[in-house]
């Protein structure tokens, strides 16, 4: 189901909305349209990885956070870009198949998941590359901030 990875801080710049898990599930969704915004500006040229960051969390999935569209950046041109922190993450691999479809039916998973408090909400993050080109059968990794104590108890138990 997951691996247990630790990664060391990175920066993306992109664009950026405030939304809930509530509201991305009305007509009033703020994550499809900046997705839209983010590709037909076509940001550094539009290469891979393309990352999907979630920070900024008011408390757990069930309250306000900032979502990030955004590409990889080094740390010399770090000036307003968003932080993905350093830290233990429980990487999670979709399946192939249509995107929105793998991504949604994943996040439904981690949601269930989490009922054993893993997370952090210090960061989470989906991680777009070559193999999510094919928007029909693409396949993306998300990676969820865990805290690393509780996972050595657990000794990573998937």
């Amino acid at each position: 189901m997951y691996d247990i990875v630790i990664l060391q801080k990175q920066w993306i710049k992109g664009l950026s909305v405030r939304t809930t898990n509530e509201m991305e599930q009305t007509n009033e969704r703020k994550i499809a349209p900046l997705w839209q915004q983010f590709f037909t500006q076509q940001l550094d040229g539009g290469h891979a990885p393309v990352i999907g960051l979630y920070s900024d969390y008011e408390k757990d999935e069930n309250g306000a956070y900032l979502f990030t569209a955004g590409q990889l950046v080094d740390q010399q041109l770090a000036q307003d870009a968003k932080e993905i922190p350093g830290s233990t993450y429980a990487r999670f691999q979709t399946r192939k198949g249509p995107i929105e479809e793998v991504v949604f039916e994943t996040w439904q998973q981690i949601w269930s998941w989490d009922q054993r408090h893993l997370r952090t909400y210090t960061g989470d993050f989906e991680w777009y590359d070559e193999r999510s080109i094919d928007p029909k059968e693409a396949q993306i990794d998300i990676y969820i901030a865990v805290d690393e104590k509780i996972v050595a108890k657990t000794n990573g138990i998937s």
